[in-house]
């Protein structure tokens, strides 16, 4: 099984990880796994490379209306930062944090802020310094608060060029 199937069933099954319903009665919930298992992993899964995002997104979303929006960007997210993709990471968690950030579980905003600062500070370090400082700092709201003061440190420091 690919690691992204595994990721996958994880964030659904998992209560650490598990999508908050937006109802009280989870339908939320299961409509999302539903499109994962029916849509998503066997697409994913046939891709011979990588996954034409675009033409995934037009389907779930001519099927699935937001739903099947915020089933796009949680794969490309987790897709791409397991294969170490920064470009398509970048274009989806954007629009996803805004988007759907309360539905985000803080384990998963936790690990995406912090792939989000480790490739800030990759690009810092290769040169681009101002689009380093603008990832650390989106990398910010989606850490945990005892991070913080180590994330700002870490801006401060970008900032003056050490």
């Amino acid at each position: 099984m690919h690691p992204f199937v595994i990721a996958l069933f994880c964030l659904l099954s998992t209560s650490l990880y598990a999508q908050r319903p937006v109802d009280t009665s989870g339908i939320h919930a299961e409509k999302l796994t539903r499109i994962f298992q029916e849509e998503v992993i066997p697409y994913v899964e046939a891709a011979d490379s990588i996954p034409d995002w675009k033409s995934l997104g037009k389907h779930l979303i001519s099927l699935y209306g937001d739903l099947g929006e915020e089933a796009l960007f949680l794969s490309q997210t987790i897709y791409s930062m397991q294969r170490d993709d920064w470009a398509n990471f970048s274009s989806a968690i954007i629009p996803f944090a805004k988007k759907y950030g309360p539905r985000i579980p803080a384990k998963q905003r936790q690990e995406f802020s912090r792939y989000m600062s480790r490739n800030a500070q990759l690009l810092y370090q290769s040169g681009r310094r101002e689009e380093g400082i603008r990832w650390q700092i989106l990398a910010l709201p989606l850490a945990d608060e005892t991070e913080h003061p180590g994330m700002l440190d870490t801006i401060e420091k970008m900032k003056k060029g050490e």
